[in-house]
């Protein structure tokens, strides 16, 4: 029963019906509270609706169930991340990697750290040292970090319009991800991350639908 609510609460999710995985969601962890897997799907209800202090709420569950759940120990990362509270992010992004070294998942979520932080070249690092470990991920995930590494499902910086004016040689347009991260502009002096999160939102612009929900629930 838990795992058929599970599948039906994503299934909704491609759907575009979040209202109705929720409630999916919701009977799951009704009927088996003690797992974690139920309230990362309410989370990435949450996530799809924007709600971010909900997504939190649920990935705090989740982890309060089973502390070593990575997948909801990443992403919680970002939501600090988003919060601007860049010292707890990492801490939770690499305690992910710690408990699991090989997820890809987690190296995943660290590259986009440092993506939206803008160090771009350590980005790639990662998530290039986290495809070629052993990590024994879903087929879907690794063909989504192989993408976000040489294609990029148009991704681009939220704010564009104020990038472009500390940047205006940069095209807003996106661009294949490997080229993005590495612009010619990297030789540019690295400034401090809390200055640089005070002048460019940090975050991306919605990616793929499709693309973006495989990557959340493939790999969990």
């Amino acid at each position: 029963m838990y795992t058929d609510l599970l599948d039906k609460g994503y299934a909704c999710l491609r759907r575009g019906d979040p209202d109705s995985a929720l409630i999916r969601f919701r009977h799951a962890a009704e009927s088996e509270p003690e797992r974690p897997q139920a309230y990362f799907g309410m989370a990435m209800v949450y996530l799809e609706k924007e709600s971010s202090d909900e997504v939190v709420v649920s990935l705090d569950k989740a982890l309060g169930v089973d502390p070593s759940y990575v997948a909801a120990r990443a992403y919680l990362g970002i939501e600090y991340l988003k919060r601007y509270d860049i010292v707890k992010a990492e801490e939770e992004l690499e305690r992910a990697l710690k408990d699991e070294p090989t997820n890809l998942l987690a190296h995943v979520k660290y590259s986009e750290y440092y993506y939206r932080l803008g160090f771009y070249n350590r980005s790639v690092e990662i998530l290039e040292r986290g495809l070629k470990g052993p990590h024994g991920a879903n087929e879907h995930v690794v063909a989504m970090a192989r993408q976000f590494l040489s294609h990029g499902p148009s991704i681009s910086f939220a704010g564009q319009a104020e990038k472009q004016k500390h940047y205006p040689s940069r095209a807003t347009r996106p661009t294949p991800l490997a080229a993005f991260l590495c612009p010619v502009h990297s030789t540019q002096r690295r400034e401090d991350p809390g200055l640089r999160l005070s002048r460019v939102k940090v975050g991306f612009s919605r990616p793929v639908h499709k693309e973006r929900m495989e990557l959340c629930w493939f790999g969990c």
